[in-house]
């Protein structure tokens, strides 16, 4: 295994996928690949406003990346951070197709206005349509 994706939220379920990635890369000396995906949603009402509201989601999970990469450093050498935007379960697929990634991590739940009643609809997405194994934190 030389390649994991991490989905981050800020969740709970999200850190500890973190604390899993972090064992996985110090046994496997693998690469770690940290996502975090948002998708503005609300009455917004012209395209100027959106692009605006998304510019500081973007730029507040791109801080929030830098101290999650932090906490990495002496157990892998490659960490790679992005913040993508768009529906987080099919961007997730795309960057992990894209990225050759091995195995990903995520939370059963995060973030999301909708608590699931099972598992969460972005892990759903993501087990069902990843094209390598999937790792859901519970």
């Amino acid at each position: 295994m030389q390649k994991i994706l991490v989905a981050y939220d800020g969740s709970a379920l999200s850190k500890q996928a973190l604390q899993e990635a972090r064992k996985k890369a110090e046994e496997f000396h693998a690469d770690v690949h940290i996502i975090t995906v948002i998708n503005p949603t609300g009455p917004f009402t012209n395209k100027a406003v959106y692009k605006s509201i998304e510019e500081d989601l973007v730029n507040e999970s791109r801080l929030e990346l830098e101290k999650v990469e932090s906490e990495f450093h002496g157990f892998t050498e490659n960490i790679t951070t992005e913040v993508l935007v768009g529906n987080a379960g099919a961007e997730i697929c795309k960057y992990a197709k894209q990225h050759d990634i091995e195995l990903i991590i995520i939370g059963s739940r995060g973030l999301g206005n909708v608590k699931e009643l099972f598992l969460g609809s972005v892990s759903h997405n993501v087990v069902q349509h990843s094209h390598c194994p999937v790792l859901v934190i519970k």
